[in-house]
C-alpha cells in the first residue's frame, strides 16, 4: 500500500521532538498578545464602561471582528490602528505594545 521506501510507523517530523527547544511552549504561547488585549480592554472600559466591543470599535473606526481579536489576544493590533488610539487618547506605542507608562499624557494615566 505504501511505497517501499516509506516506513508507515515513523512520524513525518523527521525524528524531531514535538516541541523543539526554540519553540515557546509556555501556556501563553496560544494567545501571545493577551497583555496587549488586556490594555485595550482597560482603555475601552475606562473610556466608556457601557460600550460593547462592537460599539467602541466602530466609534474608533475599527472593524468589530478585528477589534475582538485584538482584545482577546488572538491577533496583534497593527501599528497604524494603535496610532489612532495613541492620538485620540494620549497613549504611546510603548504603552500599547509593552505596557510602559512613562510618556503617557495625564489624561491617559488616569484612564488606564
Amino acid at each position: 500500500m505504501y511505497p517501499h521506501l516509506v516506513d508507515a510507523r515513523k512520524t513525518t517530523t523527521g525524528g524531531l521532538r514535538k516541541d523543539p527547544p526554540w519553540v515557546n511552549s509556555s501556556p501563553m504561547a496560544d494567545e501571545p498578545f493577551l497583555e496587549i488585549g488586556d490594555r485595550l480592554k482597560r482603555l475601552r472600559m475606562a473610556d466608556d464602561p457601557e460600550a460593547s466591543q462592537k460599539a467602541w470599535a466602530e466609534k474608533n473606526g475599527f472593524n468589530a471582528t478585528q477589534y475582538n481579536n485584538w482584545e482577546k489576544g488572538a491577533r496583534r493590533i497593527p501599528v497604524d490602528s494603535a496610532e489612532v488610539l495613541c492620538d485620540r487618547y494620549g497613549l504611546t506605542l510603548d504603552f500599547v505594545y509593552r505596557g510602559r507608562r512613562d510618556g503617557l499624557s495625564e489624561y491617559a494615566r488616569k484612564m488606564v
